[in-house]
């Protein structure tokens, strides 16, 4: 039987997470449960006298062709092994999709694994690229007027003037970068920031270790000599960056020896093709031909 989890299911919840993402840093999983986790559905499956199965679905505003939409997230989608196989994952998706189709136009999933979610309508709609740039590529690069901090509202003003270019992103705020910016406090992912002449925020990167390799999660820049300098800022002993951006962006431009690797980042079903058809004067009939509707570059960055 599904419900939705109480206050009182929160901290098992947690430890079924723990359980289904052995890899996932605790800090992070932590910070989540305390600053996000509350803002989304979270629903359960008990057996046993105990939560084996959860899936988390989170609410967020999507601009699309110039349309405001409420769009879901899931996320989180976790079983305990001894009851894996069972069906369970399926009938928490059947539910949270059931409920997505009352309230939300598009539902969004990461491309973990694209088969497990294909059977209930996903398709894969969007990849990132990711670019290896060497050091030689910025030898001739001096990180002027970067830095380490910024504040929330600068970061929107920043990512709203380069969004212009894309279509079907968040409509992000200021909260979301003020969450942003204490998830930076736990030391896994950090921040460099451009400034133009003027002194405004006209650029910046999020960029983390994993593993041995240095790597640009999110890039949002106006020009490409801020994305070069920022990344040269970065560098220090490291012979390469790793970076990744949207799959329109074209890096080779900057850096003509770099070759993308192409992976797949993000999946969206439709919930309602009568309603969604008749919102944009469409004849869609898969995830792919509704998002072929687009005029304007994708850009779909989101972890949550």
């Amino acid at each position: 039987m599904v419900k939705e989890a109480g206050r009182d299911d929160k901290s098992e919840v947690y430890e079924l997470w723990k359980h289904a993402y052995p890899s996932q840093n605790r800090n992070y999983l932590s910070f989540y449960f305390r600053h996000l986790f509350d803002e989304g559905v979270c629903l359960v499956q008990e057996q046993d006298h105990r939560i084996i199965s959860s899936l988390q679905m989170n609410t967020h505003v999507m601009r699309f062709q110039g349309k405001l939409l409420n769009i879901s997230y899931i996320l989180g989608v976790s079983t305990l092994p001894d009851y894996r196989r069972r069906g369970h994952m399926r009938e928490l998706m059947n539910s949270a999709l059931d409920e997505a189709s009352h309230n939300h136009l598009i539902t969004l999933v990461k491309a973990f694994n694209p088969r497990l979610y294909e059977q209930f309508g996903f398709q894969v709609l969007y990849e990132r690229k990711q670019y290896l740039i060497q050091r030689e590529y910025l030898n001739k690069i001096i990180p002027l007027r970067v830095a380490h901090e910024a504040e929330a509202k600068e970061l929107l003003k920043a990512y709203r003037q380069f969004i212009r270019h894309f279509d079907g992103y968040y409509e992000r705020d200021v909260a979301y970068y003020e969450t942003l910016l204490k998830e930076l406090t736990l030391g896994i992912k950090q921040l460099v920031t451009y400034r133009d002449a003027h002194g405004t925020l006209c650029g910046y990167l999020i960029y983390q270790m994993q593993k041995n390799d240095l790597v640009v999660k999110e890039a949002v820049y106006m020009e490409s000599i801020a994305l070069q300098r920022m990344m040269k800022e970065i560098l220090g002993d490291h012979e390469a960056i790793i970076v990744e951006v949207s799959q329109s962006e074209k890096l080779e431009k900057i850096f003509t020896l770099a070759i993308p690797k192409r992976s797949a980042f993000m999946m969206a079903c439709i919930n309602s093709y009568p309603l969604f058809n008749k919102l944009f004067n469409a004849k869609a009939k898969t995830p792919k031909e509704a998002y072929a509707i687009l005029k304007k570059p994708l850009w779909l960055h989101e972890y949550y």
